[in-house]
């Protein structure tokens, strides 16, 4: 088999500053066979129209690229139509949604309207529900949020002893339109925070975007907690074409600070919980193998790891930190946690971002014989490197931009004064 020609469509920015496990997701093909041909296109950038008139073998259409169904509707269809032309080719087209709960009719459409043939699916049922045109037509297979990379494999898990922080976490404040699920998941560090200091433990566990931590900070940062704080991914609301998230956005702009449950009651009343969707978060794997013991909310967690076997269990309430507390202190308890979590992610296959790329290498492999033809792969590395050469000052000034206006944004947001001034001008811009 000759070099296969894959185009990737990613929305990720400047791959420095992207969270470590993106960047792995959106590069695992070139990373796991870098002998075929790849054109990786950033889709806030003009697409050159001489990509267009390549015929790849195969087209990707990766999770950040999937994520402007949650722009504005205006926003969304200007870029659909601009990426047309997939929808015309004669690739094998593989999608890899994630967060598929939230504007799950407009991913549908789309995945439809593309003739995408293969979806990677990271919630593991419901795909009925999820997909309720496509799982008629096309493919839907598992996938995971994040996987094991070389990167991680290669860093020495410290022990325990040596390691400063007792529980850490990082979390999100999730907004209500994610469900219970998405509160528990910051809540459960608002909880444990008071409860572990009163224990004397020492803790690290920051609430909000003003905690994240990137690349091999994060991985640092793992490293040093002996016991790492988590809850399952996802959500236990439906938002088919994100209605709920308008609504729920208008009701706390005029009620700034309103509690989940009265959320609830005017913007979704007797919706949330009739679905669990959830997935188990690169944090797991990540933790795991770096030799934290986790503290979990009991769920399901793809089914990879389970409570008492892989991670010491902990109510949604945090009722039980007594018995949490008492466990964190057994060290047998803890050392064989730590080590079965371990070997379970290294013995799951699929978990490896080497198996999955296979798996993708193999059905691109399988379209291309059963195609009469194949485009050249001398003439579509000719396209290739055109590409870089056009693009590459053009990348590097939007990267520039994007630098910029987070900088700024990181200003405004530390400063009350200039915020309030920046949100009124918005308003009046807004109308």
């Amino acid at each position: 088999m000759s070099r296969l020609n894959i185009l990737v469509l990613h929305r990720l920015g400047n791959p420095r500053l992207a969270p470590s496990f993106l960047c792995h997701h959106v590069f695992a093909l070139r990373d796991a066979f870098p002998e075929h041909n790849y054109l990786y296109h950033d889709t806030e950038l003009p697409l050159p129209d001489y990509v267009r008139d390549v015929a790849f073998d195969a087209i990707v259409l990766d999770v950040t690229f999937l994520c402007i169904r949650w722009l504005p509707a205006a926003t969304f269809q200007n870029i659909r139509e601009t990426y047309s032309f997939v929808g015309n080719s004669g690739a094998l087209k593989l999608a890899f949604p994630q967060d598929e709960y939230d504007c799950n009719e407009l991913l549908d459409d789309w995945l439809c309207d593309w003739q995408v043939d293969v979806v990677f699916s990271v919630i593991s049922s419901h795909w009925q529900v999820l997909y309720p045109r496509y799982h008629r037509q096309g493919s839907i297979r598992l996938g995971y949020t994040g996987y094991v990379d070389q990167t991680l494999l290669a860093r020495e898990a410290r022990p325990l002893s040596s390691r400063r922080i007792d529980i850490g976490y990082r979390a999100r404040r999730l907004p209500p339109y994610f469900g219970r699920i998405g509160v528990t998941k910051w809540a459960i560090g608002e909880l444990v925070e008071p409860l572990a200091r009163r224990a004397g433990l020492t803790t690290d566990i920051v609430l909000g975007d003003q905690g994240t931590l990137l690349g091999p900070q994060w991985l640092d940062f793992l490293g040093d907690c002996r016991f790492t704080l988590g809850a399952n991914s996802g959500s236990s609301l439906l938002d088919p074409r994100g209605e709920i998230q308008a609504a729920v956005r208008a009701y706390l702009r005029s009620h700034p600070g309103a509690p989940f449950e009265e959320v609830e009651a005017n913007c979704f009343p007797g919706l949330d919980g009739r679905y669990a969707f959830t997935a188990i978060s690169p944090r797991v794997l990540e933790a795991g193998l770096l030799g934290s013991c986790q503290i979990l909310v009991e769920g399901d967690y793809s089914g990879i790891v389970r409570p008492w076997e892989h991670y010491i269990p902990i109510r949604s309430d945090a009722t039980d930190f007594p018995q949490v507390l008492e466990a964190l202190r057994d060290r047998q308890l803890v050392a064989r946690l730590v080590r079965n979590c371990r070997e379970t992610i290294l013995g799951s296959k699929e978990l490896h971002y080497g198996h999955q790329a296979a798996t993708v290498i193999g059905l691109i492999e399988s379209h291309r014989a059963r195609k009469a033809t194949a485009p050249d792969p001398d003439a579509v590395q000719r396209t290739i490197r055109r590409y870089q050469e056009d693009m590459q000052p053009t990348y590097r000034k939007h990267w520039r931009r994007q630098s910029f206006r987070r900088t700024l944004s990181r200003f405004v947001d530390r400063s009350p004064t200039v915020s309030r001034l920046a949100r009124g001008v918005w308003s009046k811009l807004r109308g």
